[in-house]
């Protein structure tokens, strides 16, 4: 998702690419394609680049890669760049972190050369209150998750935050190996089908936005299933402090500047909250944090996967 009016931005799995990579691509249109990848060794993402520049002649490339001996960082042609972040950003554990979060930091900054003092000065901001967090404000997680014994989580996000609900709804079901039930949405759409899902034993999320016009259906939502039920615990997440939120939810956690970020750098701090809710409930299911899957079900690189050769016609 972009604010940036003069490109048509879009974020698609390498997953979907490598099935349908005709539905993503036209020989007409200049199109980047930017491909993340921790290992960059995954099959589908190396596949993804290959079959696009079949389809097309008229495409460049952007890696951003953790480690510097995977396919992607080692790639070398003309329409091809690569950004090789710090080996110390290349996790070890089965999920991605700190790679997932050094990989949209290189993006955001890559996109924004025009931008970078002012850049600096607000990843500084951010970088205060994420130290924050690990030194003081993870103890709200970590209680609330002792406290009840939570079966499902539903993690819900508007705009650029919808990424991050994403990103924390996997994080849970990867570190509890799959023993968790997981969820994500937006405030608006959960209202459908999807708040079904709620039952007595659930922590619902609610990564909240400054703008006034998107709180008012974020208030809603909130409103809404705080008034039809009950057993469950709401956890809201904002930048501003809010007592009529404050006074709906089970618990408020403020993320504080000291002046407005609307560049998407808050997206560091949201996932921390997302990480760590992933993090306490692994240790609640007696799994390993590092290794939720001892039996080989997920791996660091996926297993077993058979690229085809793309012989469709144009």
């Amino acid at each position: 998702m972009s604010r940036n009016k003069t490109l048509n931005v879009d974020s698609v799995g390498t997953t979907d690419l490598v099935v349908s990579p005709e539905l993503y691509f036209n020989e007409n249109i200049p199109t980047l394609l930017v491909s993340f990848g921790r290992s960059g060794n995954s099959p589908e993402s190396i596949a993804a680049v290959d079959l696009v520049d079949q389809i097309s002649n008229n495409v460049k490339h952007l890696s951003i890669t953790c480690n510097h001996e995977g396919k992607l960082a080692t790639k070398e042609a003309e329409n091809f760049f690569v950004i090789k972040l710090p080996e110390e950003t290349n996790d070890q554990s089965l999920a991605m972190t700190s790679s997932y979060s050094n990989m949209y930091l290189a993006a955001l900054l890559a996109f924004n050369l025009n931008k970078i003092d002012n850049l600096k000065e607000d990843l500084e901001i951010v970088s205060k209150a994420g130290m924050k967090f690990n030194n003081e404000d993870y103890a709200t997680l970590e209680t609330l998750l002792a406290e009840f014994n939570l079966e499902r989580l539903i993690y819900l996000g508007d705009a650029q935050h919808t990424g991050v609900a994403q990103e924390s709804a996997l994080k849970a079901l990867e570190l509890s190996g799959g023993k968790v039930s997981v969820m994500h949405n937006t405030p608006l759409g959960f209202r459908h089908g999807p708040k079904s899902f709620i039952n007595q034993k659930t922590l619902i999320t609610v990564f909240l936005q400054n703008d006034p016009y998107v709180r008012k259906y974020q208030k809603d939502l909130i409103n809404e299933i705080k008034a039809q039920q009950d057993g469950y615990q709401i956890l809201a997440v904002d930048f501003q402090k809010d007592p009529e939120i404050e006074a709906l939810v089970d618990k408020y956690m403020v993320i504080q500047y000291n002046k407005d970020i609307e560049n998407g750098l808050e997206v560091l701090n949201l996932v921390m909250i997302g990480q760590t809710i992933a993090f306490y409930k692994s240790l609640m299911e007696d799994l390993s944090p590092d290794n939720p899957s001892p039996t080989g079900v997920i791996n660091r690189i996926v297993q077993g996967v058979v690229i085809y050769p793309y012989n469709k016609e144009a």
